[in-house]
């Protein structure tokens, strides 16, 4: 300020806001010569240091009470306790005309003995954009320290000023372009050197992870140090030498709190991966681990390979290892599923992480040895009704985990990883060189060409034939009531197992109900005639020297032909990929005038009766499955339905390894009268009965109202491998002849208010008002054990202040379907950052839904630790 400048400023002090006495300190003495020139209309002018004390305070509380007074003083303001002053000024005006001053004024400190410090730091507010953004962090009993911190902050423009969100932030500035490069120049490091903040920084650092170094040693060091302390605090076991100059050992547990918050940031997530495999890296993380027990790391997630080297070692237990209890390892995996490199979401990857998908293939190869177990003394049945029933009952689970392990396994492969191709070749073995050939071999001697064989005979107590669905399944709810209506959905190729899912999966929805039997499948197991069995008919024919199928003499090939035969029903068929794709209302309008509505959906026969594609079968079930239910979920929530039933024309067979000629089923020649000729069959008129096939009728298996002959390789066999060998149908083997029936149905009164959907409770275990120790271990307890409509719940386990973090996060997922108590209890230890902790204050031990971040339940507690450490 200029003298006009002041004298005007003072003119409006004392007229405008109407004060009568104005102090002035002055300790840089920077207007001391300029004093005379100060005039102001009606104010004297008086010097603190050539008027005592007493007579001052006489003059103007006594003798001059109306008088305007200038009390100036070369000096800086006393201490509120050393202020004699202090009783007159309290109720006084504070004026200020040096730049430091104005500046603690307008930043709303309290302290004038700050103005030294903030002329050394006039480079940072010469800008005013740091000014304005520093204001919104200052509060009026700040001290250096704190300014420091908050300007710092402001450099970085981090989110808190608070250490562990300043260096996340810092750290960001060095990533670009999905890279982290220590070299680039980043802005705020520079401008933290520019502005004299350097040595704040290091000090602030030191504060926070305890780091000590010389002054000269960069970022990286700080980062490598906080990084190998993290993975020894998770190690179980002592740091590799090569590591141990790297522990930081006076904050240590905040190394890991702090990681841990990085690792949880929506944000800036992806920044720490980068870093820590860069410090990985030049670490050589990957030697250094490679001779380290297993069980050590099992607490690690410093380091991504470290991931990589527990799925390694788990696969390897696993093959190693099937006549051993799982259990250790589906706890090591379970916990590995609930940790970070399992949930994050990498640039590269597909929609689920390859990590979580690996390790759910560990689980469920797993699930395939221990039911191969069960049954190590093969499969003994006495009859093809009891060998049936034992199919639906549990044996469809062998192709159901070789599926869905061969599906989670392409999706690692098809990303470049190798680390399931060993355990995939033993899955194999276990599916095609045991379960396959087993259950060949005892289904085959049921089913013989004569006597009393299955073919000759082709039905089984108290199961439906496919032929006969229209009578067993539509006709009686059309009977029923005029008013019903029923919703068929054919899928083709949608065999029991998948069905078996997908009915799973529906009865986990709020109500709706999903009931699944089986239905005996006719033979051969081709698209024409397993889709025209499916019609209403009264007759099935074959036309003339063909294999296409006539229903009451109509024909049966094109989707307008089965709406012609389903009219006399007042029925009607349709694309399931043109119901989908219309609006609820013209879904509506389309099915009003029906009573019963055919849908056709195409997605596993498409993708797998392909060469081409054929690789992709088990991915094609899974999309199969979403649509369905997507389906039927249109169909019941937008178009009224009340009653689906989801079927198919027939099943398959895939097999991951590929065929040799043993699995090729020689003819000595081919017959004469062939009309058609599959993989799987062979069908024409009196085509004989050689030894090395099955022969049948589908007059017997397929209720045709003449005998057309058909040959069917024995086993899994094929007699040739045109248009593919890996997926077949058309054969006599379970997975083919066994036809999901699977009806939904919309729930009504009390009924649907059970199949509400829930959520498990959780509850920690005892009483826990008060914390003594940096590693504070709480036991909590699964309320509910998991069924259909009792779903898991993950949670986010952390101590905090108020919503601050002051521990890392552990994420927990209860899951147990036990009805055992005991076996549903799970226990977390949480790492409590180091420093002082105000053991009158109330904390938190806070848990999160992991899905939305809702707060499930809050506990308070005291923090008492009487002597901060580490251990």
């Amino acid at each position: 300020m200029n003298i006009d400048q002041i004298n005007q400023t003072l003119a409006r002090i004392f007229k405008e806001e109407n004060k009568r006495l104005v102090f002035w300190y002055d300790g840089e003495k920077e207007f001391e010569d300029s004093l005379p020139f100060i005039q102001v209309e009606g104010v004297t002018v008086l010097r603190l240091d050539e008027t005592g004390t007493l007579e001052l305070k006489i003059r103007l509380e006594t003798l001059d009470v109306n008088g305007k007074f200038l009390l100036y003083a070369p000096d800086y303001e006393p201490a509120p306790e050393k202020d004699w002053l202090l009783d007159i000024k309290l109720y006084s005006y504070l004026f200020h005309a040096d730049k430091a001053s104005i500046l603690i004024k307008e930043l709303g400190l309290e302290n004038q003995s700050l103005r030294p410090f903030v002329k050394e730091r006039k480079a940072f507010f010469r800008n005013q954009d740091r000014l304005d953004r520093l204001k919104k962090w200052v509060e009026p009993g700040d001290r250096e320290e704190d300014i420091d911190l908050k300007m710092i902050t402001v450099l970085t423009r981090a989110e808190q000023p608070e250490p562990f969100t300043i260096l996340i932030k810092l750290m960001d500035s060095f990533c670009r372009d999905n890279t982290f490069d220590e070299t680039l120049e980043s802005k705020s490091w520079k401008d933290m050197d520019t502005l004299g903040l350097s040595a704040s920084f290091r000090k602030l650092m030191t504060q926070a992870f305890g780091y000590v170094n010389e002054p000269s040693a960069g970022l990286m060091d700080l980062l490598i140090k906080i990084f190998v302390t993290d993975f020894s605090n998770q190690l179980k076991g002592d740091l590799p030498v090569s590591l141990a100059h790297f522990r930081i050992t006076g904050k240590a547990m905040n190394s890991s709190v702090f990681l841990n918050q990085w690792q949880t940031h929506t944000q800036y997530f992806k920044n720490f991966n980068l870093i820590s495999k860069t410090i990985a890296q030049k670490l050589n993380m990957d030697q250094v681990i490679s001779s380290m027990e297993i069980d050590t790391l099992l607490e690690v997630s410093t380091f991504e390979t470290v991931e990589q080297r527990i799925i390694s070692s788990l696969r390897n237990q696993i093959m190693n290892g099937s006549d051993q209890d799982f259990s250790k390892i589906k706890d090591v995996v379970k916990k590995r599923q609930d940790g970070y490199w399992s949930n994050i979401r990498f640039e590269d990857e597909p929609k689920q992480n390859l990590y979580k998908s690996a390790y759910q293939a560990l689980k469920t190869a797993i699930s395939l040895f221990e039911l191969r177990k069960q049954y190590d003394a093969g499969f003994s049945y006495k009859s093809a009704d009891e060998m049936f029933k034992a199919y639906t009952g549990e044996l469809y689970r062998f192709d159901q985990l070789y599926r869905i392990f061969n599906e989670l396994a392409n999706k690692t492969e098809q990303a470049g990883w190798d680390v399931l191709k060993q355990l995939r070749s033993g899955v194999d073995d276990c599916y095609t060189g045991w379960f396959m050939e087993r259950i060949s071999m005892k289904w085959g001697a049921f089913l013989g060409s004569s006597g009393d064989g299955l073919l000759n005979h082709w039905h089984l107590p108290h199961i439906h034939n496919q032929y006969h669905f229209f009578k067993n399944y539509i006709k009686p709810v059309l009977v029923e009531s005029d008013r019903n209506r029923i919703f068929v959905v054919i899928s083709d190729a949608f065999r029991y197992e998948a069905g078996k899912e997908m009915a799973d999966q529906i009865n986990g929805k709020y109500r709706l109900k999903a009931e699944i039997e089986p239905m005996l499948g006719i033979l051969p197991g081709f698209t024409a005639l397993g889709m025209a069995s499916l019609l209403p008919h009264e007759v099935l024919s074959f036309k003339e020297d063909s294999a296409n199928l006539l229903v009451d003499g109509q024909p049966t090939g094109s989707l307008d032909q089965r709406a012609a035969i389903l009219e006399k029903f007042n029925g009607t068929a349709v694309k399931a990929s043109e119901l989908s794709a219309m609006s609820k209302d013209k879904g509506r309008e389309f099915v009003k005038p029906h009573r019963v509505i055919y849908i056709y959906h195409d997605q596993i026969d498409a993708v797998g009766d392909k060469a081409a594609s054929e690789d992709k079968t088990f991915e094609a079930v899974r999309t199969a499955i979403d649509e369905l239910i997507a389906l039927v979920g249109f169909i019941i929530n937008s178009l009224n339905g009340t009653r689906v039933i989801v079927t198919s024309d027939h099943g398959f067979i895939y097999q991951e390894k590929d065929p040799d000629q043993l699995d090729k089923s020689l003819l000595d020649k081919e017959p004469e009268k062939l009309i058609k000729k599959h993989k799987r069959f062979i069908l024409g008129n009196n085509l004989g009965k050689p030894e090395n096939v099955f022969t049948g009728s589908t007059k017997q298996t397929s209720h045709t109202d003449k005998d057309m002959m058909f040959w069917l390789p024995k086993g899994t066999n094929r007699f040739n491998f045109i248009g593919g060998a890996k997926f077949f149908h058309g054969g006599a083997m379970l997975q083919e002849i066994t036809i999901p029936v699977v009806t939904i149905s919309e729930m009504k009164g009390i009924h649907r208010e059970k199949s509400e959907v829930r959520v498990v409770g959780v509850s920690l275990l005892g009483s826990v008002k008060k914390i003594v120790t940096n590693i504070p271990r709480f036991d909590f307890i699964q309320t509910d054990a998991v069924s259909q409509r009792m779903k898991p719940r993950t949670l986010k386990i952390s101590l905090r202040d108020g919503n601050d973090l002051i521990s890392n996060e552990e994420t927990i997922t209860f899951d147990s379907s036990s009805s055992s108590m005991d076996e549903r209890k799970k226990t977390v230890r949480l790492l409590l950052k180091s420093g002082p902790f105000n053991n009158k204050k109330e904390y938190s031990l806070v848990r999160r839904n992991a899905e939305d971040e809702t707060e499930y339940e809050r506990l308070p507690l005291i923090i008492d630790i009487a002597f901060a450490n580490d251990f």
